[in-house]
């Protein structure tokens, strides 16, 4: 009780001293953290609209996978700028706290009344907070809106997926008399072709073939001949080497 008493005469003593310079300060603040406020409700806003429109895009664009993944990224980037408008806060958040952990809780009843500047601090201190509150409740929801669109736009994309591997094809068409007359057709044609060539090697270029087989076949034995005439010395087998490699197995 007497520490209560002191408190508030030492609170109501420099209230009387520094009333002008207290409340100029005090509306200086005040004025800062309502433009604050002006800002970040705008912010909030700006990216709710920006939200809405993804959304229509995503109802738009649901067989699209591209188009799901592109407007992904946009969310992701929607959500990290609504938590840093409620990051905004923090500090004044800080030091409304502290201002009224300092003033202490109002007096109880049939304890003497606080000095009326002390109130009225109080109270404005607790509407600033309640304004700040909401607009970062505002942004909170939003970034749950936001992730639950992100979460929406996984599963449709699981089940374009899914779908894709499931997809069913009609085979009607493909087993129909037409495809197989279709079939008929193309390798008949194939076997003409074919045939067509064979016939007219063999009548007019068989001997051009006969003798470039002959001419290969002399080249090959002449060069088998020649090299191990030519490089059979040179490459003999060691008797010391129980397992040679498989490039020398090869030049032997």
């Amino acid at each position: 009780m007497f520490f209560r008493l002191l408190r508030l005469i030492l609170v109501l003593m420099l209230a009387v001293s520094a009333q002008p310079s207290f409340d100029a300060m005090a509306q200086a603040i005040g004025q800062g953290s309502a433009q604050l406020i002006v800002d970040q409700q705008k912010v909030v806003q700006d990216l709710a609209a920006k939200t809405d429109g993804l959304e229509k895009k995503v109802a738009d664009d649901a067989e699209d996978d591209a188009a799901l993944v592109d407007v992904r990224l946009q969310l992701e980037d929607l959500s990290r700028a609504a938590l840093n408008s409620a990051l905004a806060f923090r500090s004044r958040l800080a030091d409304i706290n502290n201002r009224i952990e300092v003033l202490g809780p109002p007096p109880a009843q049939g304890q003497p009344q606080e000095p009326a500047i002390v109130t009225n601090e109080r109270g404005a201190l607790a509407a600033e907070k309640a304004e700040i509150n909401a607009v970062i409740a505002s942004a909170q929801n939003l970034s749950i809106r936001i992730n639950g669109l992100i979460d929406k736009i996984g599963v449709m994309r699981s089940d374009l997926f899914r779908n894709f591997l499931a997809k069913r094809y009609e085979l009607t068409d493909a087993l129909s008399p037409q495809a197989f007359s279709d079939a008929h057709d193309q390798f008949t044609g194939l076997y003409k072709a074919v045939s067509s060539w064979l016939i007219f090697a063999f009548k007019f270029k068989l001997q051009a073939v006969l003798a470039a087989a002959l001419m290969a076949l002399g080249l090959a034995a002449v060069l088998l001949v020649g090299g191990r005439r030519l490089f059979g010395r040179i490459f003999e087998p060691d008797p010391s080497i129980e397992a040679p490699s498989y490039l020398s197995r090869l030049s032997v």
